[in-house]
Formats: C-alpha cells, structure tokens, sequence
C-alpha cells in the first residue's frame, strides 16, 4: 500500500534498507509472484500516484533508463494510456530503438517494453534534438532514468537528458528515488535531478531521509507493493486495514494514509526512520501524582565570558520540557547569581554544582549532565570535563565539549575515560564537529552520514546524535535511527543549545539504560517537530521561541488542542 512520508504523522518506525537488503528484498519478493509481477505492481503503483497528485495533467513525457527503473516507468506509462492521458516515452542511455529487442535486455525489461507498445505508445530514443521539444505540452514529467543502482556520476546521453530535465518547469514524480541521487548517502556525485514528487518503491532509503541531497526528493511517498509478507511483515501491512485513508479522484482506489504501526528494529535493516507514534510514546509522560524528583534533575555545566546565553538557552530549554529541577553552573566568573527571565532556574558556582553531582544519588537514575553550551577551551573547562567523564550520571557532551575532546589525543587520559564511562553518554556534533571528532574533514563525513555517526559511537564507546537534515542518531554496538521531523528554521543560533537541553530534560527521569535511549530519540524528534510547527504556522523561529513550539508540537501529536494567537501565545 502508499502512504506518504511526513515529519508529523502519527505512524510507527520503519526499516530503512541500503541497497544491497533493498536487491535481496526484491529478489525474494520477485520470485514469490508470477513472471513480471512486481514490475507489474510497481509501474501500477507510479500510475496511480501520478493520477491522484497531479489530477490535472493530461500529457505527461516519461522518462525511461535501460534497467529496472526504466521497465517500472513502461508499465506506469502503458497504464497512464490505458487511463486516456497521452504519454510520451522517450528511451534514454537504451541505444538505437532496433537494439532494444536484443535478448541481453533484463527479460522484465523486454516485457514492459511491449507492454507499452500493446498499450498504442511509440517509445522514441532520445537524441540531441529531443531536449528541445521533448516535453511540449507536457502538464507532468516521470522520471524513471535511474535507480538504485547508480554507483557513479552519470555521463553521455543519460547526463545530458538530466540536465535537459532540470531546465523544464513542469513538476516532476521520480520513480524510486530521483535519479543521481546515491541511494545509500543521500549525495549526488554528479548531475542530479530535482523533483516535486518521490514514490520510492520496496522500502526506504537512506539517501532520501538523510544526506545533502536527500531534499532533492520533494515529497515524499512509499508502496511496499504488498511485497514484504514473511520478508519483514511490514508495518504497512499490519495497519493497512485501520489506517485512514483518502480517495483517488481518478481511479477509485484507496490510498492509505499514515497511521502505520510501530516496528522492532530488524538486525538486516541498515537503519531505522523513528516515527512519531514511537517517539511521543518515549516522551516522559508524568503522573498525576508525580513530584519534581521522578522529573529528574538537569545539571549544565557552560556559559564562558561572552557565551552565558548558549548555557542559559539549554537551561531554560530542559526547564520547558519538564525537567524536576535545572541547575547551570556559569563558567564566566562576571555571571549574575540569578535568571530573572527564569527565577526557576538555579545557578550555583562550577565547584559548587560539581560536589551536588558528585554526591548525587545514582541508584535511581533521575539525573542527567550537560557539558558544553559556551563552555569555551579553558582548562577550567577542561578540568570540568575531566571531573564529569569519572562519575557515574548520564551525560550529554555538545559543543565546547566536544571541542575540547577532538583537541586530545585518542588514546589519551580523556578519551580513555570517555570510553570507559558505565554510565551512558550522549555526543551531539554537527557535522564539523563530528569532523573534528573523527579526525576526518566534514565533506567526508557529510558524504556518509549513516557511516560517520556510526564510526564516532564505535571509537567514543557514546551514543551520537549527527545533527543536521536528517539527524542520524547511533548507538556504540551499532544501531543507527534517522530522524524525519525538522526544516531549515532551525538554522539559527541557539538552536543547537535547545537540543541539548531537550535531551538532558528527556533522558534524566528514564529508569533503566532503554528507556534513556528511546527518550533521547524522542527529544530530537521533538526537536523538529517543534519547527515543523512553526513554518505550519507561518511563523518565525528562534532559539528563544523553539522550546514553546516544542511544547506546543507534543501537545498537538497528543490529540491535545492548542488554541493561540498570531505570536503563538495561548489564548
């Protein structure tokens, strides 16, 4: 079944799959149908889309690559016929049309070929001139160029026929994922075509969730084409019969919506897309008869000369999302003793709230330290960094931290303590940190996120939040998750500060090691969800605005009304 992918749905995890699961998947599926079956499901699939999202087209120009993605885009092409819309197919990278019958052909191929010449289409080849009047008339362009097999940038006629595409203003549907885009990064290592519409086809994909070009997708749609069965038992298929729906206008079939299911973590799957029912269920939901000490206490540690507001912004941020008690240490000596936006939050001297952690209770967990926000590169710094790394608390490691911790030697006292830690420890970069981290420069780490997140958790022996369009989030034996919500809004300063304090507020009510570890999920979905909120909303945002957006946003996924002025206030 279809469903489309949005940051807010209410819908459960799913699996992501790198393109080598993604070609045994498609194996086993293949074999369990009838000869061309699930090229048949695929090309119906495309069809369908095409008519429901762009209802008003009534010519549309396909497309069509020599492999599979090409034999999907006959298929939807023959069934776009079939639904009186004139179709042009134009053959691109296949040769001269009297060698399209050689035998070499994938015999899929061969059969969606004439399947669209059954259909009374005349696929032509493409040539030099074709990129001038290709399209003519042309209400919606399919394409269907390349698929998951790109391994390089595309060169000759194939590049030429992209780059013709990107210059034509009608919206685009790529079939699968857009074509130049690597399927397992989310780069384009070459010409790449920019759509209005994805409808990926099997399974997700890391290159459309996570990667610098993984926007290059448009909106984004998923079928599983009933596929899946004892392969996965998918999360679509369990809920296809209570998820809503909406009606095709054209066609009279049923798109499901979201409202898919929650799904364990698959030890095949390259990762996991976190979904908002799971990450609302993670959230610390407390009790009627809770008190501040089940809310867990934040200790931040920050704030140098000249950066007290990155330190005050995660304080006051793990205040809003529900911490018990927030304390923040300033390490700028000039500090004022008291926040007056924020009477509620308790600053103490560095030394001071270094022996409150010290001697704080561990039996229980409620606890949770931020080491970071302004913090700056002094030994102070340095030295209350080193302190933090011995005990035995949570702790969450951003910014000045992490500089601090790429500027020592790997197999020095600071590292070794890192990796040693028994308690969980949480590293947040963005990617120039995590460059820094990794000892790498940040196109390399940029190029494969999934890898680069994954490498830093395995060397820190720490959790790792990869911030940035996609936010990679991986554990040290390896588990990695891909975080949907978030947009640009949140290229802001400050932002970051938030996150941080966001993760501390989640993670220091958790009772066992799991739980801190779906909460932290939940926070940077949170994190997003927030900002997705406030460009629905048509507002502004800055870090001193996200956390009541985040309130705001958990509140909406809970089924609770949020009634609010122009400027976001509640009414």
């Amino acid at each position: 079944m279809m469903h489309r992918m949005t940051g807010l749905q209410q819908c459960g995890s799913l699996p992501v799959w790198d393109t080598a699961a993604l070609r045994r998947i498609e194996h086993d599926a293949a074999s369990g149908l009838p000869p061309h079956g699930l090229m048949q499901r695929a090309g119906d699939a495309i069809a369908r889309l095409a008519r429901a999202r762009f209802p008003h087209a009534r010519q549309v120009t396909m497309l069509c690559g020599p492999g599979n993605n090409g034999g999907d885009g006959l298929v939807a092409a023959a069934a776009l016929a079939r639904h009186g819309l004139q179709v042009s197919v134009w053959m691109v990278a296949c040769g001269a049309a009297a060698d399209w019958q050689r035998t070499t052909r994938p015999a899929d191929w061969l059969w969606a070929l004439q399947l669209a010449r059954d259909a009374g289409l005349q696929p032509l080849p493409w040539t030099q001139d074709a990129a001038t009047w290709a399209w003519q008339g042309a209400g919606l362009i399919i394409d269907a160029l390349l698929g998951i097999g790109l391994n390089r940038a595309p060169e000759g006629e194939m590049a030429a026929a992209m780059a013709a595409l990107a210059q034509h203003p009608a919206p685009v549907l790529a079939v699968d994922l857009p074509s130049g885009l690597a399927s397992d990064t989310g780069t384009a290592p070459g010409e790449m075509v920019r759509v209005e519409v994805t409808l990926t086809l099997l399974g997700l994909k890391p290159g459309l969730l996570t990667g610098p070009d993984a926007h290059a997708c448009g909106e984004l749609w998923l079928d599983d084409l009933d596929a899946w069965g004892d392969l996965g038992d998918s999360a679509i298929s369990r809920k296809r019969r209570t998820a809503p729906s909406f009606l095709d206008p054209l066609g009279g079939r049923l798109l499901q919506g979201s409202g898919l299911g929650a799904l364990t973590p698959k030890p095949d799957a390259t990762a996991m897309l976190l979904g908002a029912a799971d990450a609302i269920a993670a959230l610390p939901q407390p009790g009627s008869a809770a008190h501040k000490g089940e809310r867990g206490d934040v200790h931040i540690f920050g704030g140098a000369m000249g950066m007290t507001g990155a330190a005050l912004l995660a304080a006051r941020a793990a205040l809003a999302l529900g911490a018990g008690r927030v304390f923040a240490a300033l390490l700028d000596p000039q500090a004022p003793s008291f926040d007056a936006a924020r009477p509620e939050l308790m600053l103490r001297k560095p030394q001071a709230l270094l022996e409150m952690v010290r001697h704080a209770p561990t039996r229980e967990g409620r606890c949770c330290v931020v080491f970071g926000p302004g913090a700056g590169m002094s030994a102070e710094a340095l030295s209350i960094l080193q302190a933090l790394l011995a005990l035995d608390q949570p702790l969450v490691i951003d910014a000045d931290g992490l500089n601090l911790l790429a500027g020592q030697a790997r197999d020095g006292l600071l590292w070794q303590a890192l990796q040693q830690r028994r308690a969980p420890t949480w590293l947040t970069p963005h990617p120039r940190e995590a460059a820094g981290l990794l000892q790498w420069d940040t196109a390399r780490v940029q190029a494969d996120r999934l890898s680069a997140a994954r490498t830093l958790a395995a060397q820190s022996r720490a959790h790792c939040v990869l911030k940035g369009a996609g936010s990679v989030m991986t554990t040290p034996d390896g588990a990695a998750w891909i975080n949907p919500s978030g947009n640009g809004l949140l290229a802001t300063a400050g932002s970051g500060d938030v996150l941080t304090g966001t993760l501390a507020a989640c993670i220091a009510p958790a009772r066992n090691p799991n739980a801190a570890i779906a909460a932290a999920r939940a926070a940077v979905w949170l994190h997003g969800a927030g900002a997705d909120l406030a460009r629905e909303e048509g507002q502004g945002l800055r870090a001193g605005t996200l956390p009541d957006a985040m309130v705001r946003a958990q509140a909406l996924a809970n089924g609770l009304p949020i009634d609010m002025d122009r400027a976001g206030h509640r009414l």
